[in-house]
């Protein structure tokens, strides 16, 4: 079972691309940016994210507006929109939670999963006090990522569970794959291999759909193992 959720978060984090999509965004006119966002997927949401926290509502909007053009998903143009409807003290929250929500990633990385947990469960209370169904829906995700790779699986699997069911009802397309993936983790470590694979094999479609080229080989992978156990050569 090759993992990807948490870890590739990590390399986001690393990443200039984000840095890169919010100085493109304030110069480039709509059709280069749609292009730009085209190439670097992945990076879209944290661009996203940190013009929000900057208070830059402009490049927020038109990075998100690119994204739809390009991935044909809306999700990142309604949550622009509803963080500029909000009022200012929900609008601080949310961008405390994703910054705790990125501290969770960092401690993954420097401190393992458990860390990361305790943090991600704080920012957790907080999304859900201030009735942001995004930042609970990632969230939930992380936590079961978390705690999947601490060999935690009926909790993992129950985070993971809530992570998909509400990122499935807002259209968070993102967070409904890692945490499909994730859960065909779960399975698989129980020994449930055709669900296991039908789990993949979904999570896969999702994966195709945004641009997550890290997640589709991740995915791809772990199809080709469990063909393999399963003696379907030829999927394999």
């Amino acid at each position: 079972m090759i993992l990807v959720g948490v870890g590739y978060l990590i390399a986001v984090l690393q990443s200039p691309a984000s840095d890169s999509l919010r100085l493109l965004a304030a110069r480039l006119p709509p059709s280069s940016l749609v292009l730009e966002v085209r190439e670097r997927p992945l990076a879209v949401r944290d661009a996203v994210n940190e013009s929000l926290r900057r208070g830059e509502l402009d490049a927020a909007g038109k990075i998100a507006a690119a994204y739809a053009v390009a991935w044909r998903d809306s999700f990142l143009v309604r949550e622009v929109a509803r963080f500029e409807a909000w009022p200012a003290a929900r609008r601080s929250v949310k961008v405390a939670v994703d910054s705790m929500r990125r501290a969770g990633i960092k401690a993954f990385g420097a401190d393992g999963p458990h860390a990361a947990v305790v943090v991600w469960q704080r920012a957790l209370s907080r999304a859900t006090a201030n009735g942001d169904s995004a930042g609970m829906a990632a969230l939930l995700g992380n936590i079961g990522a978390g705690l999947l790779e601490d060999g935690e699986l009926d909790s993992a699997t129950a985070y993971l569970e809530r992570a998909r069911g509400l990122a499935a009802a807002i259209g968070d397309l993102r967070v409904e794959a890692n945490a499909v993936g994730a859960l065909a983790g779960t399975r698989e470590e129980r020994g449930d291999l055709a669900t296991a694979r039908a789990y993949y094999a979904r999570s896969l479609t999702l994966r195709d759909r945004i641009g997550d080229t890290r997640g589709t080989a991740a995915d791809h992978n772990n199809l080709g193992l469990l063909a393999q156990r399963l003696g379907d050569l030829d999927e394999a």
